[in-house]
């Protein structure tokens, strides 16, 4: 018997929500973002109900996704920009999110809002005036100062105004935000304002002057000072308006600067990660320092990785600041490509970061937990050097054209040993009845031509056989009990005769010839192994054979393109062996092509499982951080193993008969064996398995797809296709971003 069991283990974050505001106190007129983040889970949008006095102004939805440990770590952020109508202490929440089946809750959040108006300082003279504004005026250095411009309007102009930003001499300056246009108060009037903001981080210590801003304007000629200048034709008016200059007054940082300190001025979090957790000892990975905060990130330089466990080889810089103008958090990623030095498990500290904290006016440093990695053999095993052709392949020849064993052959030739094995115990069974069909035409023949007390006790005998084998003669017995002891005559004994005569006919089993289905066995069992010999296990072809030989003695060689160009084409001509898909796999890690050498280790599990050289070249993808997201494709049964599985269900089914039911639950079996791998691949190839090959953004989720990530194509369409990483990542990406098997 075959017992074939498989177990599906997926692993997911329960699912949490939290909310939270980035401003809980407000006046009439300003706004808020709400943030509410679900993690471990794909949710639906929330079902958000504001209280009266509270608007949604704008929406937006994120999404950021890790892989830690080959499991999927997902994060969804909507954003929902509130703003109020009216004063008063408000309550949002509790707010649902619906994920799958279950539907989570949030905590209550406060909003108090206030009904002071929004005004503008200075006295108002003139149709408009110009005023910059530095906030703070006396940063540290480093420190983000906040500039804001404001043209501030009090009658129509007759064209848009022409803007000049000041100058910004001794500090570093970020983009302008887009202008921002609102009514205000100033000095009792109402003034339309449009605002202008502009990060500012000073560079120096001493005191630094921002220059005059200046707008031309366009104003309508007349008024009250000159009710006649349309006579003159003078119907409109340019003027230019300026800002007066601004005093910065930049403080030095003070003493006590640690070490580690870098430039970095404000409020930070610091968190380590590696991209993966495991690799090679010639593979490199990379590790993560991300600083979150707000402060003045585009100054902030790299601190220094040391480590003795790794070589740094490549470091490089991520920015991702707030949208211009405003001063949220933002991020910078620092990161450092490094090779591990050693095998085992490598505890790698986090550098230390230092900022200072003008708000607390105190000195930060911190160091971020350290990261454990995996380190296994190099894929360059033994005292091979990089580039040479690796042992593990090299100790498994390859023949691309051998020819595997057929499941299916297999069953049926078991199916014809199985019904040999029944002809063939049929052919003893009814031997073994001889002497009974013997004993039954001595009763005919005595019942037939015996008289007397002969006659009598011959149909006893026979009387008593066929009421053993269930045939109603109770009536017979007893004639012939009266009959044996009671004086009776010939005559009494003819009906007698003539009913047992007739029983013993039917019941007698007919004559099978035992030789006949011996020899029928026989036949059978000759076919079967003859057609199991034609579906045996054989060489592929020769010629195929050397190509693969020479390939292999290139890539010893060192000359690993014509090697690669051999198997290419060994494949392309129908020769799916596993062995071969594992030296395209290995040919492309070396070329540094993470899709590629993902893509052909997935063909070369659906060619075969269970290969030695594949699982070799499995294992070198997955630590160069191919292969995410992928799960077995196939049970773990080679060909062989179904087809001898088949065979001895088809010798099993033949010997449990006549037992019906046994011998069909056997024979099922064997189908079941014999259609596993053609169903198998028929689904592999249908499953809609893909390989992203290069980094590509999946369009309306912000989330960037690695190569080597194993993914499923839903559907394509116009040059796109939609794919589905995981549980909860789906989106489009374009059509040549993926290898399809």
């Amino acid at each position: 018997m075959l017992a074939l069991a498989a177990a599906l283990i997926a692993g997911e974050a329960a699912g949490q929500v939290s909310a939270r505001l980035e401003r809980s106190h407000l006046t009439v007129g300003e706004s808020t973002t709400l943030h509410i983040v679900v993690e471990g889970t794909d949710a639906e949008d929330p079902g958000l109900e504001l209280p009266p006095g509270l608007e949604v102004l704008g929406s937006s939805r994120s999404k950021n996704v890790s892989w830690i440990n080959g499991k999927l770590s997902s994060q969804t952020v909507f954003r929902y920009e509130i703003g109020p109508t009216e004063a008063g202490r408000f309550e949002i929440g509790p707010i649902l999110v619906r994920a799958k089946q279950e539907t989570f809750r949030s905590g209550v959040l406060t909003l108090s809002v206030t009904a002071a108006e929004r005004s503008v300082g200075g006295r108002g003279a003139g149709p408009a005036s110009l005023s910059v504004e530095a906030i703070p005026s006396d940063p540290v250095v480093g420190q983000l100062v906040m500039l804001r411009v404001r043209l501030i309007q009090r009658v129509a102009f007759a064209e848009d105004p022409q803007y000049t930003p000041p100058t910004t001499s001794g500090f570093w300056t970020d983009k302008p935000s887009a202008p921002e246009s609102f009514y205000a108060d100033q000095d009792g009037e109402r003034v339309l304002v449009t605002e202008t903001r502009m990060r500012l981080y000073p560079v120096a210590s001493g005191t630094a002057t921002i220059g005059q801003a200046a707008a031309s304007v366009v104003v309508a000629a007349g008024g009250l000072d000159d009710p006649f200048a349309w006579l003159s034709g003078r119907a409109r008016r340019e003027l230019v308006v300026r800002s007066r200059p601004t005093q910065v007054r930049v403080r030095p940082l003070p003493a006590g600067a640690p070490p580690s300190f870098t430039g970095a001025v404000g409020a930070f979090d610091v968190a380590w990660s590696p991209d993966r957790a495991r690799t090679s000892r010639d593979v490199p990975i990379t590790l993560r320092l991300e600083v979150r905060g707000r402060g003045n990130l585009p100054l902030v330089r790299p601190p220094e990785l040391d480590d003795p466990d790794v070589e740094v080889f490549a470091r490089t810089v991520e920015d991702s600041l707030s949208e211009p103008g405003t001063d949220l958090p933002g991020r910078k990623r620092f990161q450092w490509t490094v090779l591990p030095r050693r095998q085992g498990t490598l505890t790698i500290a986090a550098p230390e970061f230092a900022w200072y904290d003008p708000a607390a006016r105190a000195w930060r440093h911190v160091r971020a937990e350290p990261v454990t990695v995996e380190v296994g053999p190099p894929i360059f095993s033994g005292a091979q050097g990089a580039g040479e052709f690796p042992a593990h392949l090299a100790r498994e020849p390859l023949d691309p054209g051998a020819r595997r064993a057929a499941p299916w052959a297999w069953a049926l030739g078991g199916l014809v040993f199985g019904a040999a094995v029944a002809l063939w115990r049929t052919g003893g069974a009814r031997a073994a009845h001889g002497a009974e069909r013997a004993q039954q035409l001595e009763w005919l023949r005595a019942i037939g031509r015996a008289s007397g007390p002969d006659f009598w006790r011959a149909a006893d005998e026979a009387a008593f056989w066929l009421e053993e084998h269930g045939q109603l003669v109770s009536a017979v017995r007893e004639r012939i009990a009266a009959a044996r002891y009671a004086r009776t005559t010939d005559a009494d004994a003819e009906p007698v005769r003539r009913r047992l005569v007739e029983q013993l006919s039917r019941a007698m089993a007919p004559a099978h010839p035992r030789a006949a289905l011996r020899l029928a066995a026989i036949v059978l069992a000759v076919g079967a192994i003859a057609w199991l010999w034609l579906f045996r296990p054989a060489e592929g072809d020769p010629g195929a054979r050397r190509l693969a030989l020479e390939a292999d003695q290139s890539a010893r060689a060192g000359e690993l393109n014509p090697a690669r160009a051999n198997w290419l084409s060994l494949w392309r001509a129908g020769h799916r062996h596993p062995a071969l898909a594992a030296r395209l796999a290995w040919s492309e890690v070396e070329r540094g092509a993470l899709g590629p050498a993902s893509l052909w280790v997935l063909r070369g599990e659906a060619a075969e499982p269970r290969d030695p050289a594949l699982a070799w070249a499995t294992e070198r993808v997955r630590e160069a951080g191919g292969l995410v997201g992928s799960s077995a494709p196939r049970a773990p049964i080679t060909s062989l193993e179904w087809s001898i599985a088949a065979l001895l269900l088809g010798v099993l089914a033949g010997a449990l008969w006549p037992r019906r039911r046994a011998a069909l639950a056997a024979a099922v079996l064997l189908v079941v064996a014999g259609a596993w791998q053609p169903v198998e691949g028929w689904w592999i190839e249908h499953s809609g398995r893909a390989v992203v090959m290069r980094a590509a953004a999946l369009e309306g989720e912000g989330i960037e797809l690695q190569p080597g990530q194993v993914v499923t194509v839903e559907a394509s369409r116009e040059g796109r296709a939609r794919v589905t990483a995981g549980d909860a990542v789906r989106g489009w990406l374009p059509a040549d971003a993926i290898g399809r098997l």
